[in-house]
């Protein structure tokens, strides 16, 4: 679904629209540090009481899964920015044009 003169997908205008808040950016940062360290200490606390490798590998997982959708999440975002760049230059150069053709 598109919308106005540049075809905004409903995520491109909804990226346009956060793109100058960085408390967005902020908090997802804020999310990928607080997820690595939450498993970090439940690593170094749990590990030596439990002392099972049936542990270990249950947190090597849970890490893998949570770094994917992370880097996912992440990837998805980048290339939503991608094809919202491309149509905001679209855009520029078809302007560009018409005001240089009018003169």
């Amino acid at each position: 679904m598109t919308e106005g003169p540049l075809g905004l997908t409903a995520t491109e205008k909804l990226l346009l629209e956060r793109s100058s808040d960085l408390s967005i950016t902020r908090r997802r940062v804020r999310y990928v540090v607080v997820s690595a360290l939450a498993l970090a200490v439940a690593l170094v606390v749990v590990s030596p009481l439990i002392q099972s490798w049936v542990f270990l590998l249950f947190f090597a997982v849970a890490y893998v899964l949570i770094t994917a959708w992370e880097r996912l999440a992440w990837a998805r975002t980048i290339i939503a920015y991608k094809g919202l760049i491309q149509k905001l230059a679209s855009r520029v150069e078809e302007l560009e044009t018409a005001a240089a053709g009018g003169r």
